[in-house]
């Protein structure tokens, strides 16, 4: 007995009673083969007789089904057995390379062939071609369903309708069937246009529009098709492989080909999709990062993820080929267009509902600065609406974190932050890139962050509850953002700029780091890991050979720096860490504010800064609710000096002893480029005079001249401190503390004040970097 009689006798072929058998053929010589399979399966098991059937292109989605006969058929007696048919095609030896061919793109898929072409294949192989049965159910049980999915309003053609209906639950089964075979990377939706169309909640929400734009429900059905047309993927096993190769391509160019992750977390990913809805956010530093997350699932066999893009890269060819491989691509704005909107919450309820997971940037776009940028709240809000209008429970956020031994991208951000316009996305941009990818870069570095679940979701106009869910989902992104060797030799070198450091420094204080590190359950990488200590060299070289890192070996000892101009690309790789040492670097800060002030009381004075620091910086960084922060402070304390309490309740020259035990200190490492381009915006808004205003656009153009000045005059010390968004962050600072109104002679004093602080808060950051210095003979041994 063959393969597919074995398959086919595993089902209820060949119960007793009515049979209709559902026929899933593209073309005629699909239709004969299943004819005759169905023939001898069923001789075989003594039912030799006529048997009622009917086909349709069902897999074909480019085809109009005619759904008359089917429902003519469905007329039959309630316990008639409904069984789905249908042909898997086999590419052999597939399953174990994956390998595509360049045929498979130029002449199609083999695994959807042609007329011709499956009449070939089974010439030559018949056991290419695998007859499956898809799970039947009776008519009466279809009907069932039937009717519950409409309760709510009856369809205008009902037989049509229910025809309809027996289809897409008879191409679900086929493709679990079919998804045993071929793996879950293949788990995508069918017929989602016609399922939103025959959606009671969908059909009611078009009727409430309607009347509320005052227009035509079938005006408003003809724009909807439109959009369903842009919006909805249409996902098919020939370009989920294409764009699994081409993921693979592009990460291989110059990354070593293995993503290093950590492979027990595959179970709990792979649990979390089956019996959950699921979204992974990725943290958006470069191109290459919204690729992993797909890369991961397809090579490890995770059902397909959809992922939202932006329109921008719906261009000619890349569009294509995406749009086919499970991406959705998104306007940038659709606030006043309200048939979007329906269609596109629906679209999501449906991919939620069915359980078919989802992924975009989380940031909404590319961190040009390194640390993860404030969450875009767009997509998040539909999903959560959409979860809410279809009472979706326990929807869980995964946040994935990819991170860089280097980022092609970094030099094109440097350039953006001093006033470069972006250049647009095309297919010739698209070539470039993926050519600029080939000079070595290292290793890619994939962590999944502990999901966020979202047992009930807020309410639509709930902006608080939504705020809280991203504000989590940065909160785990941050945990879940491991060290790396490129970040502490960054934040290293950046902290005692522009003196240099040598091998043996470098090798002590990133032990240092590692240590600390681990004393607090925060991630490093692989190459961190003692097993793995020696091959650090490799990933020095590298980033020498790519000029971020000047390595100086003609002396007695081999020395490491940054170059000036260089800065702004190394301040990107410490910004991707230095989260995990905000709590340090305040205490370390306000601890020398409190040294400063000996006329004060030093407990009230350390305090007093510690939640001015937090104030002054709540657009950089996620901070917890103050009573948690304080305490994690606290925490950070008694970890580093058990008696912090008695030494600060005295101050004097215990102070100092207290700072000593943070050493190597880094509070001027974490804040300078902050601090610096703060400095900057104020200054311009102090000189401001009676009655003067100036806009948010008007100060950041101001600023990165006035920024470009004061670092030619070394008023601050490092070009990374020149950059769009950290003046426009410092905008927003100084707007938060009531600066940026018209002028008036209270508004002028109060910038000054704060200037002055500024100021003297870089008198610190300076003194932070000495004391390190003054100290690195005892501190780096």
């Amino acid at each position: 007995m063959d393969e597919s009689t074995t398959i086919a006798k595993s089902v209820p072929l060949l119960a007793q009673g009515p049979k209709l058998f559902v026929i899933d053929a593209r073309n005629r010589v699909e239709r004969r083969y299943l004819l005759d399979w169905l023939n001898s399966s069923l001789a075989e098991g003594g039912q030799a007789h006529e048997f009622n059937w009917v086909s349709l292109p069902i897999s074909d989605e480019r085809v109009h089904l005619r759904l008359k006969g089917l429902s003519q058929k469905l007329d039959a007696e309630p316990d008639t057995l409904v069984i789905p048919v249908r042909i898997a095609w086999r590419i052999p030896n597939f399953e174990k390379s994956r390998a595509l061919k360049k045929r498979h793109a130029l002449f199609g898929d083999p695994r959807t062939p042609g007329s011709f072409r499956a009449r070939m294949i089974l010439l030559r192989n018949k056991r290419r071609a695998q007859c499956l049965t898809g799970q039947p159910a009776t008519i009466a049980d279809l009907k069932q369903r039937f009717d519950q999915q409409n309760a709510v309003s009856v369809p205008d053609d009902e037989e049509n309708e229910f025809a309809g209906f027996v289809i897409r639950q008879a191409s679900l089964v086929l493709d679990i069937e079919e998804r045993g075979l071929r793996g879950r990377r293949y788990k995508v939706p069918r017929f989602v246009a016609d399922g939103l169309r025959t959606s009671p909640k969908f059909r009611a929400a078009m009727t409430e529009l309607a009347t509320d734009l005052n227009k035509s429900e079938s005006a408003l059905y003809d724009e909807a098709g439109k959009y369903m047309r842009e919006l909805i993927a249409r996902p098919s096993a020939l370009f989920i492989d294409m764009k699994a190769r081409l993921d693979r391509f592009m990460l291989s160019q110059g990354y070593e080909d293995e993503v290093v992750f950590d492979k027990n977390e595959l179970t709990r990913l792979r649990k979390t999709m089956r019996d959950h809805p699921t979204l992974l956010l990725f943290t958006h530093k470069t191109y290459i990062d919204g690729v992993t997350p797909t890369d991961l699932a397809y090579q490890n066999d995770l059902p397909m993820l959809h992922v939202f893009g932006g329109i921008n890269l719906d261009f000619f060819g890349l569009g294509f080929v995406l749009r086919r491989a499970g991406t959705i691509f998104i306007r940038r704005s659709f606030e006043n267009n309200p048939v979007y909107k329906l269609v596109l919450r629906h679209y999501v309820s449906y991919l939620l509902e069915k359980r078919f997971p989802m992924t975009w940037a989380f940031e909404g776009t590319r961190s040009r600065l390194g640390k993860l940028m404030p969450p875009r709240y767009g997509l998040l809000k539909y999903v959560m609406d959409s979860a809410n209008l279809n009472d979706i429970e326990n929807v869980h956020i995964i946040p994935v974190v990819t991170s860089f031994d280097l980022i092609r991208d970094v030099e094109e951000y440097a350039s953006e932050q001093t006033g470069r316009i972006k250049k647009a996305e095309s297919f010739s941009w698209f070539i470039g890139y993926l050519r600029s990818l080939r000079e070595p870069m290292g290793k890619v570095y994939v962590d999944f962050g502990k999901p966020v679940v979202i047992k009930k979701a807020p309410r639509p106009n709930d902006r608080i509850g939504l705020s809280k869910i991203a504000f989590e989902v940065a909160v785990e992104a941050n945990r879940a953002t491991p060290l790396t060797l490129t970040s502490l030799m960054c934040l290293s070198l950046l902290g005692t700029a522009p003196r240099a450091m040598t091998a043996d420094e470098l090798r002590a204080v990133i032990n240092f780091f590692v240590k600390w590190a681990k004393a607090r359950n925060i991630r490093f990488s692989d190459d961190l890991t003692e097993k793995n200590l020696e091959g650090l060299q490799t990933v020095v070289d590298t980033l020498v050979n790519s000029g971020l890192f000047l390595r100086y070996d003609q002396g007695s000892s081999t020395v490491y720096t940054i170059q000036p101009e260089k800065h702004p690309l190394a301040s990107y790789y410490r910004n991707s860490i230095i989260h995990h040492f905000l709590d340090k670097a305040i205490i370390e800060l306000s601890l020398l504010k409190a040294r400063e002030d000996k006329d004060k009381i030093a407990v009230d004075v350390f305090w007093a800064e510690t939640d001015r620091l937090r104030d002054l910086f709540k657009f950089e960084f996620f901070y917890p609710p103050k009573e948690e922060f304080r305490e994690n402070l606290k925490a950070e304390l008694t970890r580093a000096c058990p008696d912090w309490e008695m030494k600060l309740e005295h101050g004097g020259i215990l102070l100092k002893s207290l700072t000593n035990r943070f050493q190597p200190l880094i509070g001027h490492a974490v804040f300078l480029p902050f601090v610096e381009s703060y400095t900057v915006v104020l200054d311009i808004l102090s000189r401001l005079g009676p009655g003067q205003t100036i806009d948010k656009k008007t100060c950041v153009a101001e600023a990165l001249k006035e920024g470009r000045q004061a670092y030619l005059m070394r008023r601050i010390t490092s070009e990374a401190s020149i950059g769009k968004i950290l003046f426009e962050n410092g905008f927003k600072m100084a707007a938060s503390q009531g600066l940026t109104s018209e002028s008036s002679e209270e508004t002028i004093v109060k910038r000054k004040a704060l200037l002055r602080k500024f100021r003297a808060l870089s008198r610190r950051m300076e003194k932070s970097r000495l004391e390190v210095l003054s100290l690195a003979d005892k501190i780096f041994e």
